[in-house]
C-alpha cells in the first residue's frame, strides 16, 4: 500500500530486527493486571496496538525485585508467575506483525506506594516527590539489582520476547545513578561519566551475554532531566556517545523530567508545543552512532510523525497518548483515512486516573483492554429505527454517530449555531483549542454515517412530540450553579458565560471564584489575566486543581505565578455588592474583604438543564451527558456511547 507517509511507514533495522514501520507504542502503565498477575486487558492492550500497526510494542514497567512492586498491578518479572502470560504475549503480538519488548523497571528511592517495601537508592538524597530518603545500597546490593535486571530479560527472552527496554528516566533507578543531581556517590558507581554509566552498562553487558543472539536492548533515559545540577542535554548528549560506543544498545529513547516539578515534562499536554522535545531528540541523534532514535512525547499526528522521520529528528515514533486514544492509529494514517482517527487532546485524563490508582481510561475510547478494540465498531442494529437527539454536546453527538453507524436515521436539534456544546467553549479557552478535535472527530463521523444536524434550534416538548421520533435522547448538558449571594448582581458571569463574551470586559480587578477544580477553570484564568490587570483567584477549599492530574497541575502553577495571579485559598463567598466581595475562612472563621472589583466569575459545580425532561414526563426518552448528572467529558462521551450501543 502506498502512503503519503512514506518516511513513517518505511522499514527500519532495530538490532537485527526489521520493523515494518517506524511507529512505537511507548511503555503505558494501565493498571490492568491483578496481583501483580497479567490479566486479559493486560494482554490485550497490547496485542491490540500490535493489531493495529505499531511496528513495535513494549509493555508498561515489569519489576525486576520483588523490592521494586509499586502495587497489585505491577507485573513481576523476576520470577516465573508470569512466564505463560508473557509467552502468549510474544506469540500473539509477533503473529500481528509486531516487535515486543518488555520495560525493565525498579522504582529505587521512588517506591512510593507499597507500604512495606523497601526504597533503595543511590545516595542518601530525598526522592524531590515525597521527601522518602532511601537505604543507600552497597556494592554487594548494587550487583545483585544488576543481576535482578539480567534475570528478568534472560527469562522475558526464553518467553520469546523480542528484547527488553530499560526503564532509566523519570527518576527511576537506573536514573538516580544517572544524574548528577541524584547520584553523589564517592566509588566506583559515582563521580564522573564512567562512574554515573556503569550500573547501567553492567546490566546491558550482562543481558547481551546470557539472551540470545540479536535479542533488542533499548534504554530509556533523560535528554533533558529539567533539574538543576542534573542531566541537561549536554551530559545526555556525551553520556548517549559514551553508550553508543559500548554495543549494547540498540535504540534510545527519550523521556523527560524526574518527580521533581519537572515532572511536566514526562506528558507534556496540550499547553506544550506539538512535538516539544523532538529538537533535543535531533541532537542525540546527531552522536548516537547511528543506533535508532526514539522520539516521543506529544506526537499525535500523522503530518508531525512524518516530519519526525523525515527531517531526522527521530528513526523511531514512539506513541502513549495517541495510541491510547486509537490503537488503529498506525492502519488509519496508512490507508489514507485520518479524519476516522480517534484524536488524542493530551489534556492527561489517561495518566491522572492511572496514577490515581485507576484502570486506564480514554474519553472517547470506551473498549480499552477488550478483545477486538483496535477495530472496533458499533454492530449493526436488528431493526433500523428513527433516533432524535437533542442537545450538540460531546454526549448527544457521541450518540448521534454511533446510532448513525448501526444503521438508524439519526436527526440531532442543536440550539446553537455551532455543534460543541460546553466542550465547544471550553475549546475557546487559550491554550485548550486542542479540545475541539474531539468534536470535530464526532461530527466527521455523524456526517459519515448520516446524521442530519439541525443548527440553531432550540427544541420545545412540542418539536420532539411532533417529531415522531422511535427513540428520543435528551443531551441538553447542563450550566454553572450560580452562588446564592451573587445573584442579580451584573458585575457577574459564569465562567462559561465570559469564556463566550471575553472581548467585551475589560479593567483593573477581576474575581475568579473556582469551587470546581477542574482544568477548564484555570484557562478562564488565563483569559482573565489576558483582559484585567488584577486577578485574583479564591476558592473555599485549602487548595486548588484538585481535580486536575499533577503532572497538568504543575504548568497550572506555573501559568497562574507567571500571570501574577493572586491566589487565596480557604475563603468562602459570603457576601458582593458596591464591588467588594466578602470572604471567610471556613477553619478560622475570620472575615476578609475585597474591594474596587470590576468583574467576579464564578466556576461551580454544574447543574443539569431538565426543563425538556420535566414537560417530557409523559413521553418515553434517555438521559445521557450531563442532562443525567453532570460529571467530566468522559461520563458525557461514554453515556452516549453506552446507550446508543444498545439502542
Amino acid at each position: 500500500m502506498v502512503s503519503r507517509y512514506k518516511n513513517l511507514f518505511s522499514k527500519i533495522v532495530v538490532g537485527e530486527r526489521e520493523l515494518r514501520n517506524r511507529i512505537c507504542l511507548c511503555a503505558t502503565v494501565t493498571n490492568f493486571a491483578s496481583r501483580n498477575t497479567i490479566t486479559e486487558p493486560w494482554r490485550n492492550f497490547l496485542i491490540e496496538r500490535a493489531r493495529g500497526g505499531a511496528a513495535m510494542v513494549v509493555t508498561e514497567v515489569i519489576a525486576v525485585d520483588p523490592e521494586a512492586i509499586a502495587q497489585s498491578s505491577t507485573v513481576t518479572g523476576y520470577d516465573d508467575t508470569n512466564v505463560d502470560g508473557f509467552r502468549l504475549i510474544a506469540k500473539e503480538v509477533n503473529g500481528e506483525g509486531a516487535a515486543i519488548v518488555g520495560q525493565l523497571w525498579h522504582p529505587g528511592r521512588q517506591q512510593l506506594w507499597h507500604p512495606t517495601k523497601s526504597p533503595i537508592g543511590v545516595s542518601n538524597l530525598p526522592d524531590p516527590y515525597s521527601g522518602t530518603v532511601p537505604h543507600v545500597m552497597d556494592t554487594e546490593e548494587i550487583y545483585r539489582v544488576a543481576e535482578s535486571y539480567i534475570l528478568t530479560a534472560k527469562r522475558l527472552s526464553d518467553c520469546g520476547f523480542d528484547g527488553v527496554e530499560l526503564h532509566g528516566a523519570h527518576g527511576y533507578l537506573i536514573m538516580q545513578f544517572l544524574s548528577p543531581a541524584s547520584n553523589t556517590r564517592g566509588d566506583a558507581f559515582g563521580g564522573n561519566l564512567d562512574g554515573r554509566t556503569l550500573f547501567v552498562r553492567t546490566i546491558a553487558e550482562g543481558i547481551r551475554s546470557v539472551c540470545r543472539k540479536g535479542f533488542i536492548i533499548g534504554l530509556k533515559m533523560p535528554a533533558d532531566e529539567g533539574v538543576l545540577g542534573g542531566i541537561d542535554p549536554e551530559e545526555a548528549a556525551l553520556m548517549t556517545a559514551k553508550l553508543a560506543q559500548t554495543g549494547d544498545f540498540d535504540y534510545f529513547a527519550y523521556g523527560q523530567g524526574n518527580f521533581s516539578l519537572s515532572l511536566e515534562n514526562h506528558v507534556p499536554d496540550l499547553y506544550f508545543d506539538k512535538g516539544a522535545f523532538i529538537d533535543l531528540h535531533k541532537k542525540m541523534r546527531v552522536v548516537s552512532g547511528g543506533i535508532p532514535v526514539m522520539a516521543l512525547g506529544r506526537i499525535g499526528s500523522p503530518e508531525l510523525a512524518e516530519r519526525v522521520v523525515g527531517n531526522g529528528y527521530g528513526d523511531l515514533v514512539g506513541m502513549s497518548r495517541a495510541l491510547i486514544a486509537d490503537p488503529a492509529w498506525p492502519e488509519k494514517a496508512l490507508s489514507g483515512n485520518e479524519k476516522e482517527i480517534r484524536p488524542s487532546v493530551f489534556d492527561n485524563f489517561a495518566w491522572g486516573e492511572v496514577h490515581l490508582g485507576k484502570p486506564l481510561a480514554e474519553h472517547h475510547n470506551a473498549h480499552i483492554g477488550k478483545k477486538g478494540e483496535a477495530f472496533n465498531m458499533p454492530s449493526v442494529a436488528a431493526s433500523a429505527k428513527r433516533v432524535l437527539i437533542v442537545g450538540s454536546g460531546p454526549a448527544g453527538l457521541e450518540a448521534a454517530w454511533v446510532s448513525a453507524a448501526r444503521g438508524h436515521g439519526v436527526t440531532l436539534f442543536s440550539a446553537s449555531p455551532k455543534l460543541g456544546g460546553g466542550l465547544l467553549i471550553e475549546s475557546m479557552l487559550p491554550g485548550r483549542e486542542e479540545m475541539g478535535s474531539i468534536i470535530e472527530y464526532q461530527v466527521y463521523m455523524g456526517e459519515k454515517y448520516g446524521v442530519e444536524y439541525v443548527l440553531n434550534h432550540r427544541a420545545s416538548a412540542d418539536d420532539i412530540t411532533k417529531f415522531g421520533a422511535d427513540e428520543i435522547f435528551l443531551a441538553t448538558g447542563s450550566i454553572q450553579r450560580m452562588p446564592p449571594v451573587l445573584r442579580d448582581n451584573l458585575k457577574v458571569l459564569s465562567a462559561r458565560e465570559f469564556t463566550v463574551q471575553s472581548d467585551k470586559y475589560s479593567g483593573d480587578l477581576a474575581v475568579l471564584i473556582d469551587e470546581d477544580f477542574g482544568a477548564a477553570t484555570y484557562g478562564v484564568a488565563d483569559l482573565l489575566a489576558a483582559r484585567f490587570k488584577k486577578v485574583i483567584l479564591i476558592t473555599s477549599r485549602p487548595g486548588i486543581t484538585g481535580g486536575v492530574n499533577h503532572c497538568s497541575s504543575i504548568g497550572i502553577y506555573r501559568r497562574l505565578y507567571g500571570a501574577n495571579i493572586d491566589i487565596r485559598i480557604a475563603q468562602q463567598v459570603i457576601s458582593f455588592s458596591n464591588g467588594i466581595l466578602a470572604t471567610k475562612n471556613p477553619f478560622s472563621g475570620a472575615v476578609s474583604h475585597i474591594g474596587s472589583i470590576d468583574f467576579v466569575v464564578y466556576s461551580t459545580p454544574r447543574v443539569s438543564i431538565d426543563t425538556l425532561a420535566q414537560e417530557l414526563r409523559e413521553t418515553e426518552f434517555y438521559r445521557i451527558g450531563d442532562c443525567r448528572s453532570p460529571r467530566n467529558l468522559l461520563a458525557a462521551i461514554q453515556s452516549g456511547y453506552a446507550l446508543a450501543e444498545v439502542l
